[in-house]
């Protein structure tokens, strides 16, 4: 860091501490004042006599794309295309950019200079007609970015295509108003607001059958064993982290010389069939035989994407295979599996059919029913194949799907959804488990401060309501697998402060979250990478290289990022689980004690600042100390404050922040009792909203030994829920506190009420009656039982 910008950071603040936002502007980072001369370009300047697309209309009004070039220009392998002055200093505000042409198909890819001058930045589309790239990272400098230029390179080094136009699309379309959300300490205009944290210390908590954290599901990365150098993967290892999800690629994986193997070629006389002679000599296992040996036979992930073009709809979907091929393609799948068992003694404990093919970018035959032709009806059949071949050749091994991509499952009317429960009922008997992903939009800083503004993504309840919604649906049709989350994390480029901050706050969130339902969730595995060869700075990466060498393989020749402190916060929370009780929104917590240590996580979602007290705790088992460590945001810098003595009665949290806090006890915790935990779901899921109640029933085994419950309602509504829910449970009322969500512009998120246990029955009749144009998306019962 320069030390102008060192001294920049000094002396600005995020807020006033003594006025309101509404009475005093706020006061922005450096980032923030950077980013607002940048915005303030695109709007006042660079827009002019540009075409212009935007979403919404009045104050909602945003830029969704934006015309570079206008003209038709035939493009020859190697051509250079020059963008307009000033495309550098915006080129980092949007999440791809793509070209209408003719013979477009023709592209092999292309190049970013000055960002990604000697790597193609992954392709989404490629038509005849129409090309999209991701935009590169954009590296971190204080020097101005030199002009933009785009290189063009052709599968056939003698073929041409024309371009029309150039255009930079934004993943979330943006305001014209400059947004001070991601460059303030949000809620540090109000005092902290104190919550008490009571912890049942004569109970172990278990869900699941286990009380155990099982650190093995949780803490994970976006690796495979044997990918980075044995130096880097130590690295994680020391901080209690294992490889967790990879993808693998036919075509390149098999199409592409590597090395000494071969590469895959049809059969000959049969054009589309692979020729699995390959594997008779192909070495499948080299990466997996390289691991460190922590990470050997370690159970991990992977996931089949990218068939060969030979045996695949041309240019769409990734590698589609044609229907007409979908054995030949599970077979392939299955010989790759078995011929990895045999090279490298193990594979993948669980194997995804196809990467994201809930998206038609993903798997070609979605939404083409016009064409009649069923998308998700062939996706289900093509899992179902694919299961079945791995299975007869590695019987140990599991399948699934849909490693899901835009999780919107309310999406007309709930569209979405029904396509994720059809996909769940017509797999049933085949696949072994289901997968999804769940991504922060960019721009989305401060999701309680947006709830109001159109907030859309998932860390404020609509993570747990889809999950809840799923499993539902899971137990009506009697096929109940465990969920794995194979990625997570934000969509927003770069490595600045803010970008940052996003990814971590989004993978803590989701972490703490998931780590709360291990009856239902088998892996979870944020989007971070040690170090990523193909996209070396991007910002999901803890490792980056060091300019002043051209050669980087151990770890001495790369240098750690800001997010690589993801790791060093979480790198020893485990133990056996505590119950937790709160009084408060948006807050997630779980603690856990080991031996002479209780370990609470805790993350604020809300909108405000709060001090937690743990002094009632820390008085009731004799603590000797609470020490904390963070990793915030504050001053417009991701800040990471190691293990240090805090006051048990005020710690501090800020929001979106998710902190480790432990106490120290004198003594060894020896809880003699067990609280089990367990969730009972009525199977009628995204009910909409009529005149009358709507009846839903519950049955609970062995009810009369419940000792506290709770009723969980998913709901969805736009325009919040701004009526009083009518619930009773066996003809008793109970009344449920709707909190903020009159406050959201789309609420989709659970509100649960305390149940008396004495209401509980061995089957439950529960009426519930929501406003117009609610829908209650699932109903359950949350259960402990003691277990002496």
């Amino acid at each position: 860091m320069n030390n102008c910008y060192a001294t920049l950071l000094l002396i600005v603040s995020v807020l006033a501490a003594t006025t309101s936002q509404a009475d005093q502007p706020p006061r922005l980072s450096a980032e923030g004042q950077q980013e607002q001369l940048r915005h303030n370009f695109l709007f006042d300047q660079f827009l002019e006599e540009r075409k212009a697309g935007y979403q919404g209309k009045g104050n909602n009004r945003a830029l969704k794309e934006l015309t570079i070039l206008s003209e038709s220009k035939e493009i020859h392998d190697g051509d250079e295309l020059t963008l307009p002055e000033g495309a550098e200093r915006i080129a980092g505000l949007f999440r791809h950019f793509g070209f209408h042409g003719t013979d477009l198909d023709r592209i092999k890819e292309v190049h970013v200079f000055p960002f990604s001058p000697d790597k193609a930045p992954p392709r989404s589309v490629q038509v005849e007609t129409f090309y999209r790239v991701q935009m590169p990272s954009i590296p971190l400098t204080d020097e101005p970015p030199k002009s933009m230029k785009i290189k063009f390179f052709m599968k056939n080094k003698d073929a041409t295509c024309h371009i029309n136009d150039l255009v930079f699309y934004a993943q979330k379309a943006i305001p014209p108003q400059f947004d001070t959300i991601p460059y303030r300490d949000l809620g540090s205009e109000f005092p902290r607001e104190r919550v008490e944290i009571s912890i049942d210390t004569q109970h172990e908590l278990s869900i699941g059958g286990s009380s155990e954290l099982q650190r093995e599901r949780w803490f994970r990365m976006h690796e495979t064993p044997g990918t980075g150098d044995p130096s880097i993967e130590q690295w994680a290892a020391d901080r209690g982290f294992l490889p967790g999800r990879g993808a693998f690629k036919f075509n390149p994986g098999l199409t592409k010389k590597w090395g000494n193997n071969d590469t895959l070629k049809e059969v000959e006389g049969k054009p589309g069939v692979p020729d699995l002679s390959l594997f008779e000599n192909y070495d499948s296992g080299i990466r997996l035989r390289q691991a460190i040996p922590l990470f050997l036979k370690k159970p991990f992930a992977l996931c089949f994407n990218d068939w060969p073009e030979f045996m695949s709809v041309p240019l769409k979907g990734r590698g589609t295979p044609l229907v007409e091929h979908f054995d030949d393609a599970a077979e392939l799948a299955a010989a790759y599996v078995a011929d990895q068992i045999n090279d490298a003694g193990y594979t993948a404990a669980w194997w995804e059919v196809k990467n994201e093919s809930s998206v038609q970018s993903e798997w070609a035959y979605h939404w083409r029913e016009k064409e009649g032709i069923d998308g998700w009806g062939l996706l289900a059949d093509f899992h179902n194949r694919v299961a079945k071949a791995v299975h007869q050749k590695a019987p140990e091994v599991k399948v699934g799907g849909p490693s899901s991509a835009y999780m919107q499952l309310q999406i007309k009317d709930f569209t979405l959804f029904r396509d994720q429960a059809r996909f769940i009922e017509e797999t049933r008997g085949n696949i072994d488990f289901f997968s999804h992903h769940f991504y922060e939009n960019a721009l989305m800083l401060g999701a309680h401060e947006r709830r109001g503004q159109g907030y859309s993504n998932y860390l404020l309840g609509r993570y747990e309501a889809i999950l809840d919604m799923l499993r539902a649906h899971m137990h009506k049709v009697d096929n109940v697998l465990p969920i794995l989350i194979t990625e997570c994390g934000s969509l927003q480029n770069g490595r600045k402060p803010s970008d940052n901050w996003l990814r971590l706050l989004a993978w803590n969130a989701y972490l703490n979250k998931s780590m709360q339902r291990p009856d239902q969730i088998d892996l979870f595995v944020p989007f971070i990478f040690l170090q990523m060869s193909w996209n070396p700075y991007s910002g999901d990466a803890a490792f980056t290289p060091k300019t002043d060498r051209d050669r980087h393989k151990t770890i001495a020749d790369f240098e750690p990022t800001t997010i690589a402190h993801f790791f060093d916060l979480w790198s020893d929370f485990d133990g056996k689980r505590l119950p937790a009780e709160f009084e408060r929104d948006w807050l997630d917590v779980v603690a856990v004690h080991d031996g002479d240590r209780i370990s609470l996580a805790v993350t604020n979602m809300g909108g405000r600042q709060i001090a937690v007290d743990l002094s009632a705790v820390a008085k009731q088992v004799g603590a000797t100390g609470a020490k904390q460590t963070r990793l915030n945001y504050h001053l417009g810098e991701v800040v990471f404050e190691p293990e240090h003595s805090v006051d048990s009665a005020a710690i501090p949290v800020d929001v979106n922040e998710t902190t480790v806090i432990r106490l120290q006890l004198a003594e060894p915790l020896s809880p003699t009792e067990t609280l089990n935990q367990k969730r009972w779901y009525a199977t009628e899921t995204a009910v909409a909203s009529v005149d009358q109640p709507h009846a839903f029933e519950i049955d609970v085994d062995d009810s009369k030994h419940v000792e506290s419950a709770r009723l969980i309602v998913g709901v969805h509504r736009a325009g919040g829920v701004t009526e009083p829910i009518v619930v009773e449970m066996n003809d008793t009322a109970i009344d449920i506190d709707t909190g903020d969500a009159n406050e959201f512009s789309e609420f989709f998120a659970p509100i649960d009420a305390s149940v008396p246990k004495s209401m509980v029955r061995d089957n439950n009749q529960i009426s519930i009656k929501v406003q117009k144009g609610a829908t209650i998306t699932s109903v359950q019962l949350l259960t402990h039982r003691r277990n002496d």
